[in-house]
C-alpha cells in the first residue's frame, strides 16, 4: 500500500515494529525514498509506560507474544536515522533531533 501511495507522489509516513530483519530489508529495497527511523528505547522504559497493559498482562501470564519478551525482535542493523531516547530528553527535544536529521534526506 506505501508503495502505490508513494508512486501516486503522496509522501507516507508509517510506524512499524518490524520484527524480522528480512522485512527491514524488504522495505529498503521495495519502498522508493525509504527512509528507515529507528527510536532506540529501552525495553525497561517500554515496561514503565505500558498504556495498554500488555507487559503486565505478559508477566501475569494472561498473553503471549509480546516483542521483546516471548518474541525475539531484529532491531536494524543500519537505520537511516537512529534516535536513542533517554530519561532526560522531551519529546520536543526528541522531535527536533528527528527533523535535523531527516533534512538531509532529499527526494
Amino acid at each position: 500500500l506505501c508503495r502505490l501511495l508513494i508512486n501516486q507522489g503522496i509522501d507516507v509516513v508509517i510506524s512499524v515494529i518490524g520484527l524480522f530483519k528480512e522485512l527491514h530489508r524488504w522495505n529498503k529495497e521495495n519502498i522508493p525514498n525509504y527512509i528507515e527511523i529507528f527510536i532506540d528505547t529501552p525495553l525497561e522504559e517500554l515496561i514503565n509506560r505500558d498504556p495498554k497493559g500488555l507487559y503486565k498482562k505478559h508477566k501475569s501470564g494472561e498473553i503471549k507474544n509480546i516483542a521483546g519478551m516471548d518474541l525475539k525482535v531484529d532491531f536494524p542493523v543500519d537505520p537511516d536515522i537512529h534516535l536513542k531516547w533517554s530519561s532526560d530528553k522531551t519529546i520536543d527535544f526528541m522531535f527536533q533531533e528527528l527533523l535535523d536529521n531527516i533534512k538531509f534526506f532529499n527526494k
